[in-house]
């Protein structure tokens, strides 16, 4: 007879971090401990780029995170007067070019419709899916490509030296204060176009699978955004697999997340992370991200709710 479980709605802050380690403890185990390759723990690749103006201002910036090989661009912002300059090629093709230095194989990026997504294949990044999850007519590109990528960066040199004559300088350690500045930019511009929609709705989607003694041994994280819940995690101890407790965690995510307004839950899965679980419960895949060592690929999966 199976022990009994149960589900619980917003745990702790330790149970959070349980499931979260467990989580990683996995990813690591099946990646042979190059989940974050090049570096060995999350966010892996933390690079921070920036470019300063005649002036000294902050002119753009870049930040990175990496994931078996593939290097996602976080943060991309270039200021508005210093726009349609390349400068915002120059600073991806830098941070691809230390990247590939590091180990990446590939880089990546996920961009709204209203961010500019025609910009990245003029430096060579692909379509690997587009998500239409979100309403407003508001869509998501997920674009990749193989590093080296040395015709793209061969290409913009020419703007690069341009503007180094115009008194444009790359910056490989941005100051503290620089960051808050690009980072006040990107928030700014995103809410400029989304607005409010951007964090909504305003609820917190966080699970955890306790058995009697109260312990436990699965959950689930979300986060909204545009109508719109995306999972980051789904964890399942391995004695309670096989079971039906994922999809009960599921089920109910989908619950919450339509009660507060969603209309879509979204998510991406590794190629080691049972993606054929989700499509059991009716979720689609509308891409795959395939730029990552040792043949893993990412799943790109939606449910309409």
């Amino acid at each position: 007879m199976h022990e009994r479980v149960s589900i619980h709605q917003n745990p702790t802050k330790e149970e959070r971090g349980l499931i979260e380690s467990q989580l990683t403890l996995h990813g690591l185990q099946a990646t042979g401990g190059r989940m974050h390759f090049p570096c060995m723990e999350g966010p892996g690749l933390a690079l921070k780029l920036s470019i300063r103006g005649p002036s000294g201002e902050i002119a753009g910036a870049v930040t990175t995170s990496s994931v078996l090989g593939v290097m996602w661009l976080e943060v991309l912002w270039v200021a508005d007067e210093f726009r349609r300059r390349g400068l915002a090629s120059w600073l991806v093709l830098e941070a691809e070019r230390i990247a590939h230095e590091r180990g990446c194989v590939g880089a990546g990026t996920w961009t709204f419709n209203w961010q500019g997504p025609e910009f990245y294949p003029t430096i060579g990044y692909q379509l690997r899916g587009i998500y239409d999850g979100y309403p407003f007519g508001v869509t998501e590109y997920v674009l990749a490509k193989r590093l080296p990528d040395v015709m793209s960066a061969r290409a913009a040199q020419e703007k690069i030296a341009q503007n180094k004559d115009d008194g444009f300088a790359l910056v490989a350690e941005p100051t503290e204060d620089d960051m808050r500045r690009v980072y006040r930019g990107f928030h700014e511009f995103c809410a400029c176009n989304a607005g409010e929609e951007m964090d909504y709705p305003d609820v917190s989607l966080s699970l955890a699978l306790k058995d009697e003694a109260g312990r436990v041994v699965g959950g689930l994280t979300a986060f909204p955004t545009i109508r719109n819940m995306v999972l980051e995690s789904v964890w399942i101890d391995e004695r309670y697999r096989g079971r039906g407790n994922g999809r009960r965690l599921l089920l109910e995510a989908e619950r919450i997340a339509k009660q507060a307004g969603c209309s879509a839950v979204s998510t991406h899965c590794l190629s080691f992370q049972s993606p054929d679980f989700f499509r059991k419960l009716d979720y689609a895949t509308y891409g795959v991200v395939d730029v990552a060592v040792d043949g893993h690929t990412e799943n790109l999966l939606i449910k309409r709710l």
